[in-house]
């Protein structure tokens, strides 16, 4: 794959993957009504299990937002522990976004809009309509949404609510916005990038023209990457080499870490080129550090044995020790005491 982003490790766990979330410093995936962290290195580090399957994971800075069943619930990061009991409608959620600044915002199956604070208290209910899929935040107050016809919505999340169509357009499906741009595929199956804002678009270029049936996409430090619905992964605009086979699952930490997995368990942590490098940085200075360490401790026992010879009158002993350790001024000392029969 250009860029040799690259596979660090791969779990196969046990049971039906039903969303993953990345992390800087690791995964969190949901097999079942099981919730699981993992670290960067692979290694498990809580776990804890739902009474229904798991089917959306979110993350913010602290906590962890997780959609089961009809439920809403948060878990601590650190520990996996839950905060508070959970809140739940009739028929669930369809999705869920952190709010900046703090808090969540989750669209129900219905035709309403729900806010939560930090801890997973309600505070308020709004009514915009039937909405397929949160895309991102704008700025603090409005939030871009895709409703169930394909159009584009800005919401108006503060003082008196508000909403407007961005668009006449409808879209086949899309992205996340990140970092203010977002993927949309046309209803002619194109691919474009776009930039938008609460009345329309400040930039939107054509990547692919068609032949391309998104599942997920994300961004990272080096541009897109696209998971379609035959489980390839590959770059988006397509570059040359072959795709390589994911899954049905992808999520990414915006920068040099992505996570894939299968529907049957088979969980990937891919690492970006910038990322391997840092980490082989990182290795060969801790390498270098614990062999000066090493050095440093078989020097003191040379020197130790060197003194000890010395002590004892094995003076031809302590020469070759202190030679070893270059040590010239005590090594001509000892030879002087020898000339003089010492």
């Amino acid at each position: 794959m250009d860029g040799d982003w690259r596979v660090s490790w791969s779990h196969q766990l046990e049971g039906r993957v039903g969303a993953v979330c990345a992390l800087s410093d690791g995964i969190i995936v949901a097999c079942g009504g099981v919730v699981r962290l993992i670290s960067d290195l692979g290694d498990f580090v809580w776990k804890r299990t739902f009474q229904f399957d798991v089917y959306r994971l979110v993350a913010d800075s602290t906590n962890v937002a997780v959609l089961s069943g009809p439920g809403f619930h948060l878990l601590s990061l650190a520990t996996g522990d839950p905060l508070g009991e959970g809140r739940a409608v009739s028929g669930g959620f369809r999705d869920v976004l952190s709010r900046p600044g703090g808090g969540w915002v989750l669209p129900d199956r219905g035709d309403h809009v729900h806010l939560f604070n930090n801890e997973g208290r309600g505070i308020r209910r709004l009514r915009p309509g039937r909405i397929r899929k949160l895309v991102g935040w704008l700025d603090r107050e409005h939030l871009l949404a895709m409703d169930d016809d394909g159009h584009l919505r800005c919401l108006r999340l503060f003082g008196e609510d508000s909403q407007r169509i961005i668009e006449e357009r409808r879209w086949a499906w899309a992205s996340r916005l990140s970092s203010g741009r977002m993927l949309v595929q046309a209803m002619d199956g194109s691919i474009l990038e776009g930039v938008p804002n609460p009345f329309g678009w400040d930039s939107l270029e054509q990547l692919v023209s068609t032949g391309v049936d998104p599942l997920e996409a994300v961004r990272t430090g080096d541009g897109w990457w696209m998971l379609t619905m035959d489980g390839s992964l590959d770059r988006i605009p397509p570059s040359e080499g072959d795709a390589l086979p994911a899954g049905v699952i992808l999520a990414s930490n915006d920068a040099d870490v992505m996570a894939s997995s299968t529907r049957d368990g088979l969980l990937r942590w891919w690492e970006s080129p910038r990322l391997i490098s840092r980490r082989s940085e990182l290795l060969r200075k801790l390498v270098s550090e614990e062999r000066r360490r090493v050095d440093w401790e078989q020097r003191q026992v040379i020197f130790e044995a060197a003194r000890d010879a010395e002590d004892n009158g094995l003076l031809t002993r302590a020469v070759e020790l202190y030679g070893t350790l270059g040590r010239s001024e005590d090594v001509h000392r000892l030879l002087a005491i020898k000339e003089r029969g010492g």
